[in-house]
């Protein structure tokens, strides 16, 4: 961290040392969710803890991917237990109790995840969602600034600012936030949502229902592609329910 206060012109030294090779691939379906894969290798960092944490972690993402929640969250929980300091538990456990809806929870866990590993730039982007669904809007941009200051080129983290932006009435920038997050990844189906939401929250119709197409072409599954396609056919009604592929 520099301080800029002082002076313009900062020096510092940094000393690289060479990593061995890891002989055994990071298994990437172990990888916590959010973790960021260019700081840490997961496998390696968790050598360092006790056979009982890693077996704990891995029993809750195993829970999380089948939807058992509250499953996982007994895992994690074992596993800081276990192994206080082991960040990618508090990160898992915090998204865990982000789904249940338990946003202070959350909000803590991910507090752990940022002291324990400053690094991780999704440890800020969580903290700023968590921030934004409790209407905490100055801690959330606080924390997105300092996420992006890690990865700027991050579609989460634009997605994040698109919506914050939204939220403060800062339209120009949260579209623009908003279509980069598109750019960087074109399968993230709720950068299109928020879209939507965007031109119709500033009567741009003729954009919403260009957003609308775009969608449903993209992602004729999703969970709102039926009422993406209810509100197609109620601004333009002579819209045709689109092709499942």
């Amino acid at each position: 961290m520099l301080d800029l206060s002082v002076s313009s012109t900062q020096m510092v030294q940094i000393h690289l040392t060479a990593r061995e090779e890891v002989k055994k691939k990071d298994d990437l379906a172990s990888r916590g969710t959010g973790s960021n894969p260019y700081i840490v290798d997961l496998a390696e960092y968790t050598r360092q803890f006790p056979k009982k944490t890693a077996k704990e972690f891995k029993k809750g993402v195993e829970a999380d991917d089948r939807g058992k929640h509250d499953e996982a969250i007994a895992h994690y929980e074992s596993a800081i237990s276990s192994s206080p300091n082991f960040y990618p538990a508090h990160n898992n456990l915090g998204s865990a109790e982000l789904a249940r809806g338990n946003f202070a929870a959350a909000r803590r866990e991910f507090e752990q995840v940022v002291r324990l590993n400053q690094s991780d730039a999704t440890a800020y982007f969580n903290l700023s969602n968590v921030c934004m669904l409790t209407k905490q809007l100055a801690d959330a941009r606080r924390f997105l600034t300092e996420g992006l200051r890690r990865q700027p080129e991050s579609a989460f983290g634009k997605f994040l600012l698109g919506s914050l932006d939204l939220q403060e009435g800062n339209i120009t920038e949260a579209e623009s936030a908003l279509r980069q997050a598109i750019q960087l990844n074109p399968t993230m189906s709720q950068a299109r949502l928020q879209l939507i939401n965007l031109y119709l929250q500033v009567n741009r119709k003729q954009d919403a229902i260009a957003m609308l197409r775009d969608f449903l072409g993209a992602f004729p599954a999703d969970p709102f592609a039926p009422r993406a396609t209810q509100l197609l056919q109620k601004l333009d009604p002579s819209a045709q329910a689109p092709v499942k592929r």
